[in-house]
């Protein structure tokens, strides 16, 4: 028996050697990134610079994010993000770069997520409403004969 436990211990110690990490996303290289001029590249500077942007958001002025972030497997828990890098373009109502901006995972903000329900139109049937309630629908199986 402790013999048996020895190597389970000593498997499991070790598995944690073997998990590594994941990269998660891809930003241009940094040259890349400092080559788009704020009032001098469009739209179509930046795409060709730099590829399609990883996610676009929209909420006071249009902004293109390039996103990576690097995980760390653990054995027993969810992968921990160790690394994260953003590059935030931000276009004028012209389509003309106005800001390129990078951030770090030390920039992110924790979100409080609101756990309220929306309610929904209907009715709320249970199980056996809803076996009862199919009766009828159906046309019954009538026998052609030929």
């Amino acid at each position: 028996m402790s013999k048996l436990f020895n190597i389970f211990l000593i498997l499991t110690l070790t598995a944690c050697s073997w998990l590594g990490t994941n990269q998660v996303g891809d930003i241009p290289e940094e040259v890349r990134i400092n080559a788009i001029k704020v009032g001098k590249h469009n739209k179509e500077d930046v795409v060709r610079l730099l590829g399609s942007a990883t996610s676009i958001t929209l909420f006071e002025k249009e902004s293109w994010l390039y996103i990576e972030s690097k995980e760390q497997n653990r054995v027993f828990l969810p992968a921990k993000e160790i690394e994260r890098k953003v590059v935030q373009i931000t276009f004028n109502s012209d389509n003309i770069v106005e800001k390129v901006k990078t951030l770090s995972l030390d920039d992110g903000q924790k979100i409080a997520l609101d756990k309220t329900i929306t309610p929904v139109s209907g009715k709320d049937l249970s199980v056996f409403d809803e076996l009862i309630g199919n009766f009828g629908r159906f046309p019954a199986n009538k026998r052609t004969e030929r």
